[in-house]
């Protein structure tokens, strides 16, 4: 069971990092720089 769940949170969080990759900032303000390996997500 905890595998399952660790498995399921682990695909979780690479939806999140390839969504947010490929998203920019809707505020000219702010923006936090992201990882390199995040950054190898993007599709453009």
């Amino acid at each position: 069971m905890k595998n399952s769940v660790n498995k399921f949170i682990a695909k979780a969080a690479l939806a999140v990092a390839k969504a947010n990759a490929n998203t920019a900032c809707p505020f000219i303000s702010y923006q936090p720089k992201l990882p390199e390996t995040v950054k190898k997500l993007r599709k453009f």
